[in-house]
This record gives C-alpha cells, sequence and structure tokens, in this order.
C-alpha cells in the first residue's frame, strides 16, 4: 500500500463513509493507522502533501455519506408516511420478473433518489418522465436475523419506497429512446434463447450475458448459487471485463490502432453494462476497465490495486450508500484478493514451472516453456483456490458460509465463460434473423449449460461443498486477513528468490527444487496458513438459544445448544411460499448449524409442517423426527412417512411422559398420552415441556402448546398441573396456543401457568383475526407481557436470559 497514495486515500475515504453510514467512532482511527504507509520511504514534503491528501480524503468521504443518508432518510420518512403518494420522475430501468414488469424510477428533485414499482403495463418507455400514484410500502427489514434485509438492500440502492397498486402515466416522452431500444433488443434476445434451447437453458444463458435474472428459474439459481457459482448468475464485472478485453484484442490483431481499439471497446463496454446491469460491481468494472485503457492510450501502467482505488473513489462521492451493500463488499474485496493473493501465488508457480524446465533443457538453447496442460490446470487450481479462501471472511459475513468445492468448479467453468458469452451473443442476434443459425451457434452453449448443471449437482451433495460458519464477527475477519497477508508475504519473497535464483551463476544440478512453488518452506507455510484460515471458518461459535422465527401465519422454534446440536418444533405458514429456503435454512446457517438433531412436528396442518416437507424434499440433513402417538392416521401423515423413508429420517411417535435428555436442556412431552382421547388434529397437537439448564436453580422452561385449545389446556392442568407449575427462581415462557386464539389461552391456563412471557406465532392480517382480541385482554387483565411475531419479527431467548426481537435493533 506505501507504493500506491490512490489506495491510501481510498481507504481513507471508505473510513469516512463507512463511520457516517455505521457510526462506529473507532473508524475515526483509519487515518492514523495509514500513517506508516505514509512516511514509508516517502520524503518530508511528499510525506506532508499525502497526508493532507488523507485527511481530506476521510472528511469528503464522511461529508459525502453524510450529505447522501441525510437525503434519504429525509426522503424515505416524508414519502412512507403517507398512505398514499403521487411521485414525479425518470424511469431509469425496468426489468422483467415472474411477477410483472419492474420499473425503476428515479424522482425529481431527489439528488438520485429512486422509487420502483410492478406492473403488467410495458408500455412506459425507459428515459420517459412518468408520473405514478400508488400506495406506499415501506421497505422490511430483516424479520428473522440471517434472513434478506429487503430495506438496507434497498438502501444500499438509494431506493425509499416501493408503490403497491400503481397508476402510472407518462408526461413527457423521451427525445432520445436509445434506452427503450436496448430494453427492447434485450428481451428480444431472451425470446431467441427460449426458443432454441431446451428446458431453463434459455434463461440460464439469458441471465448469463444479458442480465434477465428476475425470470431464471428459483431451482436453477438455488443450486448454481449453493455450489458457488453465484458470480455468474449476474453480470457483474467479470462479464463487463471479459467482453471489452476481448473486443479490444479482436480489433488490435485486425491492426486496428491502439487508440482506435481503445476508444471503441470503452465505449462497448459503457452501453453494454448500461443496458445489462446498474449494480455496483458492473460500475466498478467499468471503472477500472476505462482506467485501463486511459493508460493505454496515454502509455502509461496502471496497477490493478491502483484502478481499483480509484473505482472505489468514485463510487464513494457519487453514490456512498452503495457501499453499505454485500455487492460493494464481495466485487471489491475480490478484486483486492485476487491482486494481493492469488497473482503473486499464480506467478511464484508459473515461474517455478519455468526453472524446472529450463533446469531440464539447459542444454537446449533457442528453446522455451510452453506450459502443459497439467500446468495449466494447477495453475488455475491454485489462482482459484486462493480466491475462494480470501474470499471465505468476506462471504461468511454476509452469507454464514462458503463454497469451499467452487475453487474446483471454477476451474472449469471460468475458462469456459468467454466462449459462453460470446458464442451467447452471436447466437442470439443470429437468431434475430434465422433461427436456424441461432441453434447452430448456440448448441455448444447447451452443452456448456448441461456441464455447468451437471457438475453442480454433482458438487453440491459433497460433504465439504459448502462450509457453514455461522455469523463472524470483525476480529475473526481481521484474524483471516492478516493470513492472507501472511501467506502472501510468503509468496511475494519466493518468488524474488525464483527470480534472483534464474540469473546466478550456481549449477542448476545442486539447487533443490520442491513442488508448486520451489520451496518446501513456502509450501508448508502456505499449507499451513490455509488449513489454519478454513478451521477458523469452519468452527462457528455455537450458543444455547431459544427462538420463535418469524414465519408468517404459521409456527416455528428454534432451540441450539452450545455444542451445535439443534431441534426444530413446526416451521410452516400459510402465508409465505417456501418458508424452508427463506426462513429455516438462513436461520440455521446464521447459528452456524449444519444439520437438525430432531426435529418436532405438533401436528400435520399445512402452517406447522410446510418447512420441514420442503427440507426433507432438498435432502437437509435431518436425524430424526418426532410425532405424537395419537397423530390422525391420514394421507397427510402416510406422506410424511413416505418422506422421511426416502430421505432416510427415522421417526419416533412419543407418548404424553416421554422424556428426551442432554446436557443443556429436556424435553419432555405432555400431551397427548394414553388417557385422552380427544378428536381432531389441533386438538391433538403435541404438546412438550422444555427446560433449558435443568440443574441449574434458575433454569427457564418453555411449553410448545401447537394448536390445542381451552378444553385440552384444562386436561394437562388437571393430569400434569404440577409439572408446568413454576419453582422457586424459574421463569416460565409460554407459546400461546393456536397463534393466540380466542378458543385457546383460557383464564384457568393462564392463572395456573403464571408466566413471565407470553409469545405469540402470527401473520399480519391473517384472514383468522390472530392473535384474538379476547386472548390479549385475558393477558392485559392478568399483568402478564406478550410478544407477537406480527410486532417484533422473530422473538430469541439468547444466552444470557434476556429477550430480545429481530426488529428491536
Amino acid at each position: 500500500m506505501n507504493k500506491r497514495p490512490i489506495m491510501i486515500a481510498a481507504v481513507s475515504m471508505l473510513g469516512g463513509c463507512f463511520f457516517i453510514l455505521y457510526g462506529k467512532r473507532i473508524l475515526l482511527l483509519i487515518p492514523l493507522l495509514l500513517i506508516p504507509f505514509i512516511f514509508y520511504k516517502r520524503e518530508g514534503k511528499r510525506c506532508a502533501i499525502l497526508l493532507c491528501v488523507t485527511v481530506l480524503a476521510f472528511v469528503s468521504g464522511a461529508v459525502s455519506a453524510g450529505i447522501r443518508q441525510a437525503d434519504y432518510d429525509k426522503g424515505y420518512s416524508a414519502v412512507n408516511s403517507a398512505g398514499n403518494v403521487t411521485l414525479y420522475g425518470r424511469l431509469v430501468r425496468k426489468e422483467r420478473t415472474a411477477s410483472g414488469i419492474r420499473h425503476y424510477i428515479s424522482l425529481r428533485g431527489s439528488a438520485g433518489l429512486k422509487a420502483v414499482f410492478t406492473s403488467t403495463d410495458d408500455m412506459l418507455r425507459t428515459g420517459d418522465m412518468i408520473r405514478v400514484s400508488g400506495a406506499v410500502r415501506e421497505m422490511e427489514p430483516a424479520r428473522n436475523p440471517g434472513c434478506f434485509d429487503q430495506k438496507a438492500y434497498y438502501r444500499s440502492l438509494s431506493v425509499i419506497t416501493e408503490i403497491n397498486d400503481p397508476s402510472p402515466a407518462t408526461i413527457r416522452r423521451s427525445l432520445l429512446p436509445f434506452a427503450e431500444l436496448l430494453y427492447i433488443l434485450k428481451y428480444r434476445l431472451l425470446s431467441v434463447f427460449t426458443a432454441t434451447l431446451p428446458g431453463e437453458e434459455g434463461t440460464l444463458l439469458a441471465s448469463l450475458t444479458i442480465g434477465t435474472n428476475g425470470l431464471l428459474d428459483s431451482d436453477v439459481k438455488e443450486l448454481l448459487t449453493d455450489a458457488g457459482l453465484s458470480h455468474i448468475l449476474a453480470i457483474s464485472g467479470l462479464h463487463i471485463s471479459i467482453v471489452g478485453g476481448l473486443v479490444f484484442k479482436a480489433l488490435k490483431r485486425l491492426l486496428v490502432p491502439v487508440r482506435i481499439s481503445a476508444v471503441f471497446s470503452s465505449l462497448l463496454v459503457i452501453i453494454y453494462a448500461f443496458s445489462i446491469s446498474d449494480s455496483v460491481s458492473a460500475k466498478r468494472a467499468v471503472a477500472m476497465y476505462l482506467i485501463y485503457m486511459l493508460s493505454k492510450l496515454a502509455v502509461d501502467k496502471t496497477d490493478t490495486l491502483t484502478s481499483l482505488s480509484a473505482a472505489a473513489i468514485l463510487i464513494c462521492l457519487t453514490d456512498p450508500l452503495q457501499i453499505s451493500g454485500p455487492a460493494f463488499a464481495m466485487s471489491f474485496s475480490a478484486i483486492f484478493f485476487i491482486a494481493l493473493f492469488a497473482t503473486p501465488a499464480g506467478k511464484c508457480y508459473s515461474l517455478y514451472t519455468d526453472l524446472r524446465w529450463e533446469n531440464r533443457h539447459r542444454k537446449e538453447k533457442g528453446r522455451r516453456h510452453i506450459p502443459s496442460l497439467a500446468e495449466d490446470t494447477a495453475l488455475a487450481l491454485i489462482s482459484s483456490f486462493c480466491i475462494q479462501i480470501s474470499m471465505g471472511a468476506i462471504c461468511a459475513s454476509y452469507f454464514y458460509s462458503f463454497p469451499l468445492a467452487a475453487c474446483i468448479l471454477n476451474v472449469i467453468v471460468l475458462p469456459l465463460l468467454p466462449f459462453l458469452l460470446v458464442a451467447g451473443l452471436a447466437g442470439g442476434f443470429a437468431g434475430l434473423f434465422s433461427t436456424l443459425m441461432a441453434r447452430i451457434i448456440l448448441f455448444p452453449c447447451h452443452l456448456i449449460l448441461y456441464l455447468y448443471e451437471l457438475f453442480s449437482s454433482g458438487f453440491k451433495g459433497l460433504t465439504l461443498s459448502s462450509v457453514v460458519t455461522g455469523r463472524i464477527g470483525p476480529a475473526k475477519i481481521l484474524v483471516c486477513l492478516l493470513i492472507v497477508i501472511l501467506i502472501s508475504l510468503a509468496l511475494r519473497l519466493q518468488y524474488r528468490r525464483l527470480f534472483t535464483m534464474r540469473f546466478t551463476k550456481r549449477t542448476w544440478s545442486k539447487l533443490k527444487l520442491f513442488p508448486v512453488f520451489g520451496s518446501g518452506r513456502t509450501f508448508t507455510v502456505f499449507t499451513v496458513l490455509s488449513l489454519l484460515l478454513i478451521a477458523i471458518l469452519s468452527h462457528p461459535a455455537h450458543s444455547d438459544s431459544f427462538a420463535m422465527l418469524d414465519v408468517g401465519q404459521g409456527d416455528g422454534m428454534m432451540l441450539t445448544s452450545s455444542n451445535g446440536r439443534c431441534f426444530m418444533f413446526d416451521g410452516g405458514s400459510s402465508s409465505s411460499s417456501s418458508i424452508g429456503k427463506n426462513v429455516i435454512i438462513p436461520s440455521l446457517k446464521y447459528r452456524g448449524i449444519s444439520s437438525i438433531e430432531g426435529y418436532f412436528l405438533t401436528h400435520l396442518d399445512d402452517d406447522h409442517i410446510s418447512g420441514f416437507v420442503e427440507l426433507a424434499k432438498k435432502g437437509y440433513p435431518i436425524r430424526r423426527l418426532y410425532l405424537s402417538s395419537g397423530i390422525e392416521k391420514d394421507e397427510k401423515l402416510t406422506m410424511i412417512e413416505e418422506l422421511c423413508r426416502k430421505s432416510g429420517i427415522a421417526i419416533s411417535y412419543l407418548n404424553g411422559g416421554d422424556r428426551l435428555s442432554c446436557r443443556l436442556f429436556t424435553i419432555e412431552t405432555l400431551f397427548p398420552d394414553n388417557v385422552s382421547d380427544f378428536e381432531g388434529a389441533n386438538e391433538n397437537s403435541l404438546v412438550t415441556l422444555i427446560t433449558i439448564r435443568p440443574d441449574n436453580g434458575k433454569s427457564i422452561r418453555i411449553i410448545e402448546t401447537g394448536d390445542i385449545g381451552a378444553d385440552q389446556e384444562k386436561y394437562i392442568l388437571k393430569r400434569y398441573g404440577s409439572k408446568i407449575r413454576k419453582s422457586p427462581g424459574e421463569r416460565l415462557i409460554l407459546k400461546s396456543a393456536h397463534h393466540g386464539s380466542n378458543y385457546s389461552n383460557c383464564e384457568e391456563w393462564l392463572s395456573a401457568t403464571d408466566p413471565d412471557l407470553v409469545i405469540i406465532s402470527a401473520g399480519a392480517g391473517n384472514r383468522y383475526g390472530h392473535p384474538g382480541s379476547d386472548t390479549l385482554s385475558r393477558l392485559k387483565e392478568k399483568g402478564i407481557p406478550y410478544l407477537c411475531t406480527i410486532d417484533s419479527g422473530q422473538i430469541m431467548l439468547l444466552e444470557s436470559g434476556e429477550i430480545s426481537t429481530a426488529l428491536s435493533h
């Protein structure tokens, strides 16, 4: 860094932006931490100038972020405080999704703030000034930690609201509808792909080449994401760099002057990026490509880190909110680690192979080393592995896992990506004139896409294909970064040794050349530190916790222990689809959990079992399913039993009095028992008593009630009243039966249990009226505190015994 003043300024400016966006006072130390790099091997005058620039960069970043955040907060409050609004602005982007056409408008007089709405009407043209009226919908934060944070995501895009039931109208046409022509061309190409390729391959190729992610099948997207290939799904810096580089090289081979080639390829890159994506990674790639081309025109050299730093400064000054999103961190850190780690590793290995070849052919003059296929493959593996493990901490901080096997998959995927892009675009344009030509040109694309899906499916089932890390803190990220820097330093030192060795007069036969990097010591350092980094990320910090997940209208509870064991209770929803993929699995990954020890289903209503069915069909590791022995024998039970048989999930049927114990908690079945004779699925819900830290005088008891009614509550009081009453020093948490229904949670039940807290799981605006007004009145009359997932999001009992809610932060 000491040799790159622009990089020092970029780091300082980023620190200023992050200081405003996150309010962490420790970030004020960044200019001080940069002082050693400023004064390293520089004269007094240059040091003073660079120090002033560093401080100015920090202040500039803070001011830029402060102005943008103030504008965003003001616009957000003004728009979302009104029920219905009429907004004016320019339509800057359209994209087709499964639910309609999503429109982004840049609001008039709002310093770049945007609003979005979805409509089936495609008459609005990109670039037009429009008016749109409708009801505003405030962006939701993550209702469960680890799940998608819509509010933070749209904030990074400067989007302040979404308009429901929109009524848009054009008030002024654009004089140059260039953007609309690009939009039409984009979806004409999509129609060519879908008409000429089988199944979902057409939409997949369109996503890879022209960025139509909104229409990609969710199963295909999930398959590639789980395999660690999500970076090829969106038009990112990689795609833009490939397109620009290929065009530039092609023009040079056609003997076109360098300046004309640079200008033409730069224009093409800008048009391609503008028409396909406005993501931060695309902006980063365009900025870096333009800087690279300027260096070509000026006959000057620029390195990757300098151009990356210049791109970061540009984004900090023009749109600082974007640096708060994961796209910025993933895009910029990927290039940073390539330059810091992967490039030195690749250069060291390549130089070693050159020296090894020269050692064997030192008497053959006039020949030079041409890497073999095995050496090219090894180089690709080394580079891919370096990128993957160096990005591990960044991936873990956002996605709570990192795909370790992707370093192998990328060796197969990335070399084919340039051909796939070129052939895909060529076939798409050919298809505008001839379907036959499109089929011929796109046939290799069909084979490559089939190969992608085949290898993704194969690697998905491997044990270490994806390492679940759980949430990681800044300390662990810094440790991982330090390890990467140490490996990089070792590789750079070894490269210098090899480079010096090449020009010494020592006898080659006396040199001891070791595999991979030409030094056994360097290889050992590389291996040991890489394994240490993987080990650090592979050991998440588990804790004793209990959580009522916010699943909408349904139930879902999670119990985890400090030794990594997890037990689920229900986990279904009638108001939200894909509750397993969107809520349960992200919540498990957030806690560093990769399998479920036991899964309790209180009964078989859809709002209690849909998550389990989804997880079992996906093959998620579940060891055992627990059902009530009094469960109704019907088609659903047959389906569940067959699903468990196919998935290898053992089933246990529980009676009243059955007990499951481990070191940190016990789970005891209270109901139904051999005596009860109630009829109905809800009436025979499995009721369990969970005791956390049973050997502790200050244990915590949780009663899971399923959907039982008042009659079952009275029966449990009569049969097991002594078990559910609190002992001195204990705390009791009651899960409200039947989502807070008026026909449950009777007065006798509440009086006898005397809970310290009642938690209610229900979905906003549900058609059942849950939680019932009578239930809430009874709780208020008795002075019993309660929390409902509608208002609180996920409700979590922490290891310390405190109650935390997702929406309270």
